[in-house]
């Protein structure tokens, strides 16, 4: 289960005293993922994602990942959106951790994906492209070509658990 962080019961119902989305209903664990801590929340006011950002995470690149969904989501795209706190922010702290509550949008993932599945996502990674084109935060990707070298480095040590001989 991609849980790294647990939330005890009254911390999250302190914590959503921030919000305007109703009393909570319930909350469980969402074994996707592999970066963060992800719970699905039930809400009066529907259901709702809640994301701890763990020690990997730049937090200073939060704000442009929240910055970036309210963008697309203004330019008509499907995605989810943070949700704001009566303060107007939408990063906030829980568990020691930061934390956001986003809007959650029905759907699967596609267990056997066919050519139909692979044109639907180019068309809509096309489409996130194109409308962040004029999103006005920019952030290096940590990712590229030059972050190639020290990652291959780091992973070395561990290499041989994941398969011997690799």
């Amino acid at each position: 289960m991609a849980v790294y962080t647990d939330v005890s019961d009254n911390s999250l119902i302190r914590h959503l005293e921030k919000y305007d989305i109703g009393e909570l209903h319930s909350f469980k664990g969402i074994a996707e993922g592999v970066e963060n801590s992800n719970y699905l929340l039930t809400t009066d006011d529907g259901s709702f994602i809640l994301t701890l950002y763990e020690k990997r995470v730049n937090a200073e690149d939060l704000p442009f990942f929240l910055g970036l969904m309210e963008h697309l989501a203004g330019k008509g795209l499907s995605c989810p959106v943070p949700v704001h706190m009566k303060s107007g922010e939408t990063l906030g702290e829980l568990a020691g951790r930061p934390a956001a509550i986003i809007t959650f949008l029905e759907g699967f993932s596609v267990k056997r994906p066919h050519a139909t599945h692979c044109r639907q996502l180019g068309e809509t990674l096309a489409a996130f492209h194109l409308g962040g084109q004029d999103f006005s935060i920019s952030r290096p990707n940590a990712l590229s070509i030059g972050d190639w070298r020290p990652l291959y480095e780091k992973s070395q040590a561990g290499v041989d658990t994941v398969m011997p001989g690799l």
